[in-house]
């Protein structure tokens, strides 16, 4: 009991070194500002719009600077979300919004969210694009068969990529076979020669064609890119249907002709209503909760994973900060401090730059160089240290700074 009173006690601090607890002209809501501008001209070769904030230790405030941070940027009409990357100690999101949380946050979207392990289902839950994402993300081997009144496609994936399309159902008039003889690369008699070897074989068309040396490498490459192509327009205008997962067949042969095409990239630019990410997207949404503050949204850490961080440097915690990062203006990382855990360091390549934040006369330089080099070896600089809880009138600095600051404002 005493310890929950004392917690409270300690968020109730917090909360009133939030800037919604200051007036805008206050000094105190001017340092953040001068730390947004700052922040912004960081840079001048690339434009920041996401940035790590964490300490060397526990209790420097980085989760108050954060908020404020956030709050300051929400104000230049941006759109900002705070991500609440502390899977160990979460504090932020009870300190914005002086709840718990959702049910739903970080580790629930990466773990449970990306994580589901489907088998079979109808394509009004999960879009095409949901399905192939969980496959890459999960680094999946499966077959997905695809069928609805119009088409059906068998895709083929090998740890997560996807190797081979299939349209199942295509019009005869289309296949390869029929491709090739009306382009006059193949006679009716070898045709019939061909596919006579195929059915004593487990062997691909394309293959026995080409040893048979009835058509050239380079014109079945070809026509299959066209064939490929025509698949994935067959698939992505399936908006609804039904899926079906199944273990890859033990005897599968891979072809040897096949063209050198990126699939998935392909099926990104026949972009159509199948192609939307659906099931996640709404997962994403629901999990992101509105603040008091005008175009400031929190996304909750949700509960405490067993392995934080795993899921801070897995593939999975990468997509959904790209995903946030094209839906948002601006986004603010709050992390564990560096020294006691590795979290940070694992996400901070993923973002634009890292603010360190230091607490004044409590964190030993060796430690804040110690953090610094450690960023260094993950490719990503801090951008600014942050001296935070500075005694203004015991380092010497209050009049200086009460004379500048009432000279432009005014006594009040």
């Amino acid at each position: 009991m005493i310890f929950r009173k004392q917690k409270k006690k300690n968020r109730e601090t917090d909360r009133s070194k939030l800037l919604t607890e200051f007036p805008s002209n206050s000094r105190y809501a001017e340092a953040y500002r001068t730390l947004r501008t700052n922040l912004f001209f960081s840079d001048m070769d690339k434009e920041i719009k996401s940035v790590l904030v964490t300490s060397s230790l526990e209790k420097e405030g980085k989760t108050t600077t954060a908020i404020n941070l956030a709050h300051t940027v929400a104000q230049t009409d941006r759109q900002v979300l705070l991500v609440d990357c502390d899977l160990r100690r979460p504090y932020l999101t009870s300190l914005v919004t002086g709840q718990a949380g959702s049910e739903t946050g970080v580790t629930e979207l990466v773990t449970e969210v990306f994580g589901v392990h489907l088998t079979k289902g109808t394509l009004d839950t999960y879009s095409i694009a949901d399905l192939m994402l969980l496959i890459r993300l999960q680094k999946r081997s499966a077959q997905l068969d695809l069928k609805n009144d119009t088409t059906r496609a068998s895709l083929i994936f090998d740890k997560g990529t996807l190797r081979d399309i299939e349209w199942t159902n295509r019009p005869q008039s289309r296949h390869l076979i029929h491709a090739l003889i009306q382009e006059k690369l193949l006679t009716e008699k070898q045709a019939h020669l061909a596919l006579s070897h195929q059915k004593k074989s487990t062997h691909h068309l394309s293959n026995i064609l080409h040893t048979m040396g009835l058509v050239s490498k380079k014109d079945l490459v070809r026509v299959l890119s066209v064939h490929t192509i025509e698949a994935i327009r067959a698939v992505c205008t399936m908006e609804t249907g039904e899926y079906e997962f199944s273990p890859l067949p033990r005897d599968q042969q891979v072809s040897a002709i096949q063209p050198d095409m990126d699939l998935e990239t392909l099926f990104q630019e026949f972009h159509t209503a199948g192609t939307e990410l659906k099931y996640c997207r709404t997962a994403i949404d629901q999990a992101i909760l509105p603040t008091d503050v005008d175009n400031l949204f929190v996304l909750p850490s949700g509960k405490t994973p067993p392995n934080p961080a795993e899921v801070m440097g897995s593939g999975r915690m990468a997509f959904l900060l790209e995903n946030l990062k094209s839906r948002f203006d601006f986004i603010i990382l709050d992390t564990p401090p560096v020294m006691p855990a590795t979290d940070a360091l694992l996400i901070a390549p993923r973002t634009d730059g890292v603010v360190l934040v230091v607490k004044a006369g409590n964190t030993d330089r060796k430690i804040i160089h110690d953090v610094i080099e450690q960023f260094n070896t993950v490719n990503q600089p801090v951008l600014g240290i942050l001296l935070n809880q500075v005694d203004m009138k015991k380092e010497g600095y209050y009049r200086y700074y009460q004379k500048y600051y009432t000279s432009y404002y005014g006594s009040k």
